[in-house]
């Protein structure tokens, strides 16, 4: 039985965090919803959900605003290879895109996308019911690229790099899709 609240914000941000990890593009340990208690520790995608309107109102229907962040430290780490860890953020940030922006008909319908995050999302609410029950109890039906850009800036000294890919999401807090 599903949890008796509404969070549609919350279960996007856990589908998505998941789907990626489904993805291999992260795992349980650098891949997070922003509104989880795991510290978020370079490098590291976050998953945050950051505004939701209604489509329709009093339908139910959400189009939401998502913000996938990738993360990584500018530290140097290497006197060899001064660039490594901008290479390695680099690569992250590739990996993460190119997930979300798959198409099943090489165009613009991302619709594979919100399958795939109904399914992550879903498996959630078997592996762990105890935290994610509330997960059955959801469908995203859509999934539209609206760009990219620097993070917030807010990295003490430079010492970080973020990179925030936007997207924006219909959905709903109930099973719609069948």
């Amino acid at each position: 039985m599903s949890a008796p609240y509404n969070s549609l914000r919350s279960k996007l941000e856990r589908a998505i965090a998941s789907y990626l990890i489904a993805q291999n593009a992260g795992t349980t340990l650098d891949t997070l919803p922003e509104h989880g208690r795991t510290p978020k520790i370079y490098p590291c995608t976050v998953v945050r959900c950051a505004m939701s309107r209604p489509e329709i109102p009093y339908s139910g229907n959400r189009i939401i605003t998502v913000h996938v962040c990738v993360r990584g430290s500018a530290v140097q780490e290497s006197e060899d290879n001064p660039e490594e860890s901008h290479t390695a953020f680099d690569e992250r940030v590739a990996t993460v895109m190119d997930t979300l922006l798959q198409s099943d008909t090489g165009g613009s319908d991302m619709e594979c996308i919100a399958r795939g995050i109904n399914a992550a999302g879903r498996a959630l609410a078997t592996s762990d019911p105890t935290n994610n029950a509330d997960m059955a109890d959801f469908t995203c039906w859509g999934w539209h690229d609206v760009g990219e850009g620097d993070g917030d800036g807010t990295s003490a000294e430079g010492c970080s790099w973020e990179e925030v890919l936007m997207f924006e999401c219909a959905a709903c807090a109930s099973n719609i899709d069948g």
